[in-house]
């Protein structure tokens, strides 16, 4: 392999993050609510049987400058919640009627925003809602909450460990209140060792989120957050690149004034935090996550059997066809996507009227299907077998480089850089030491990628 230093030069360059392909960027208002309506029907017949089920709570308190999220500012007044609420259950009122009531639910999830910034009655609501209409899968399922920790309390915390959730997602993003509050973040309101240890008492597992890449931090302050936080030992540790689009979300040019890390920082604190959790028996899943090992991602991936959707990874046995509920929530069917109105006077106008709030989405053709399969295998394995995917939709190849959509060239050169093997079988391996390119090795299966035109991508490191 080239050594890190070039390889980071060649290809630390803007490239799609792959939470879904094709990209979001090619959703289009010409997909409606009449096509979404047709495709909820037809999932019952295509693709996993299994329902999962995206709720957007689009509620913060305050908003953190670094946020890429979907948010708005919490009312001040509890009836414009209960009446968000109450849209959103509508909303499921629409759709449930049209999906096989013999189908279970896997997976319900619940982001944001700032799920718990809304009184957990209306959170448990909305779970019984859910299970009202549909079973959870009796052999496996998986109830997850996303967390800003800066103003739970203690009675708070314990009506969400005796709600139904089996994972809570607590947002730390870092220990140092000094970092949060240049970032205009709270810190958790309870120490987050005395929560972690209710968790697990209640048998239950959770997870700690960091971001990476914030002013002020540095190697040496990053990994005082990673150390404290191996030594709570949670199930799960995320360390998330942050992604500067101010194009996007405006509120991040006021981190440009405090100045951000350089890339070469931003390696550090990466390479920093992944020998201290290696070393503190956690396994590497996917570009960010860090396990225990006994937990099912780390179970997954060893199988091959690990997968992601828009609400992370999860066991492909605890993957299925997901219906988002909510302002931008975005649904991931068979062959399509739907994206939901992002303001909510349309979004209540929609529902007032019957109709589901579809604001974009795409169709995607048998060949994009592949390379969805193909990408999202790589993303989440570290390796693929292209051949293998592209035969289950009958499509007979007798070698790699005869994909249509496949830049067989990039993956040559790739190969020769030592970022992945091309096996006598034709599978792709990606070598360990360059993990942090698999989203490179996937753009070359991507026909719309072009890298003279970057904007919305970003920076692997």
């Amino acid at each position: 392999m080239i050594s890190l230093e070039d390889a980071i030069k060649r290809y630390n360059i803007p490239v799609p993050r792959y939470t879904s392909y094709p990209p979001a960027n090619l959703f289009s208002d010409r997909y409606n609510s009449e096509d979404l309506r047709r495709d909820i029907i037809e999932s019952n017949q295509r693709g996993e049987r299994d329902l999962s089920f995206y709720i957007h709570i689009p509620f913060c308190r305050q908003i953190c400058h670094f946020c890429a999220c979907n948010k708005i500012l919490l009312p001040k007044d509890e009836a414009s919640i209960e009446q968000y609420i109450n849209y959103l259950l509508k909303e499921f009122d629409l759709i449930a009627p049209l999906i096989e009531s013999d189908r279970k639910i896997v997976q319900i999830h619940f982001g944001g925003g700032s799920p718990t910034s809304t009184p957990s009655n209306y959170i448990s609501a909305i779970v019984e809602r859910l299970t009202s209409k549909f079973d959870l899968k009796s052999d496996g399922h998986e109830i997850a909450i996303e967390i800003h920790p800066g103003y739970v309390g203690r009675e708070e915390w314990e009506r969400l460990i005796e709600l139904p959730f089996t994972r809570y997602s607590i947002g730390i993003q870092d220990f140092s209140e000094e970092i949060l509050k240049g970032v205009h973040r709270q810190p958790s309101l309870v120490p987050i060792g005395e929560v972690v240890e209710q968790i697990h008492a209640a048998g239950k597992r959770v997870n700690l989120d960091f971001i990476y890449g914030l002013p002020g931090q540095s190697a040496v302050s990053f990994s005082k957050s990673i150390e404290r936080a191996v030594g709570i030992r949670p199930d799960r540790i995320v360390t998330f690149s942050y992604a500067h689009v101010p194009w996007i979300h405006k509120q991040q040019k006021t981190l440009e004034r405090r100045g951000l890390p350089s890339v070469e920082e931003k390696e550090q604190m990466y390479n920093a935090a992944s020998q201290l959790l290696t070393d503190a028996g956690y396994r590497q899943i996917g570009l960010d996550h860090f396990v225990l090992p006994d937990d099912p991602l780390a179970v997954a991936q060893s199988e091959h059997q690990l997968h992601r959707n828009f609400q992370g990874y999860c066991p492909l046995e605890l993957s299925g066809q997901v219906y988002a509920l909510g302002i931008t929530g975005i649904s991931q069917l068979f062959d399509s996507y739907a994206q939901n109105l992002k303001s909510l006077a349309p979004y209540y106008e929609a529902l007032d009227a019957d109709e589901l709030p579809t604001f974009i989405g795409y169709k995607l053709t048998p060949e994009e299907c592949m390379a969805r399969d193909i990408i999202t295998d790589l993303m989440c394995n570290y390796r693929t077998a292209p051949l293998h995917h592209v035969r289950r939709y009958g499509l007979e190849l007798s070698s790699l480089s005869q994909l249509p959509f496949l830049d067989y060239k990039a993956l040559e050169v790739m190969a020769e850089d030592g970022l992945l093997t091309i096996t006598d079988e034709e599978e792709i391996v990606m070598n360990p030491e360059a993990h942090l390119f698999v989203r490179n090795v996937a753009a070359a299966f991507d026909q719309y990628y072009n890298p003279e035109s970057p904007k919305g991508y970003s920076k692997p490191i």
